[in-house]
């Protein structure tokens, strides 16, 4: 990335989000980083005050079409923006008990709300540099063993949301990226996830940096190996 260039963290306050902050702190990049409610957000007012300077704290929900629009309004040219959020849904996990305000809800945050914020921040982002969903492999329809169904909806919901914003970045040379994290430490993952917070977002970062300028759309995970859709 150029120097004093600045990465836009979605959804920064814990977990995959707070770690891509702290690797990009860690590279000299400055970071703009949102959260639902940072007053609430501890861990990522320490990173703030440890980094002067260095680390923009703004309160943003996703599912809030105003706030969105106040958020893009005074937001300034970025080179790097990663859409990160999601819920993992009801616990009975599949389509034979699901309302539909159950199913609406989900393909609404792990799909729907990650697009449209998308569109908005696509404007602000320089020549260049790199749009990234988190997604995950579970929204692999070739790889789909069954089983999480309504999760894997959603997932798979947003690759292909993801996939149509392609066409309005063409010629901008901005690249696209719809990745997996791993399966990681935190609150969703579980404490017996194979991947560390750390490990994650170091990968993905690198694979954030090793895309920039690239102008393709592509499904990735933390190491930069590809996914098929």
């Amino acid at each position: 990335m150029p120097q004093h260039s600045t990465a836009l963290i979605v959804g920064a306050n814990r977990g995959i989000g707070l770690g891509v902050v702290r690797e990009y702190l860690s590279r000299g990049v400055s970071v703009i980083a949102t959260a639902r409610n940072p007053d609430a957000a501890a861990e990522l007012r320490a990173l703030a005050q440890a980094n002067p300077g260095r680390v923009d704290i703004r309160a943003l929900d996703m599912n809030d079409g105003a706030q969105i629009d106040a958020f893009t309004a005074t937001l300034p040219e970025i080179d790097v923006a990663l859409v990160n959020a999601g819920v993992s849904g009801p616990d009975h996990r599949t389509a034979n008990k699901a309302s539909a305000a159950e199913i609406g809800a989900l393909m609404f945050v792990n799909a729907i709300a990650p697009t449209r914020l998308a569109r908005h921040l696509m404007p602000k982002l320089r020549a260049g540099g790199v749009l990234a969903f988190t997604s995950s492999v579970m929204g692999s329809v070739a790889l789909n063993p069954g089983g999480h169904e309504l999760y894997r909806a959603s997932k798979a919901a947003l690759n292909s949301l993801t996939r149509g914003l392609h066409p309005e970045l063409r010629g901008r040379g901005i690249a696209l990226l719809t990745m997996h994290p791993g399966w990681v430490r935190t609150d969703m993952g579980g404490p017996t996830a194979a991947v560390s917070v750390e490990d994650s977002a170091r990968g993905m970062v690198d694979t954030i940096a090793s895309a920039a300028g690239s102008e393709d759309h592509r499904f990735l995970d933390w190491k930069g190996d590809t996914i098929a859709w």
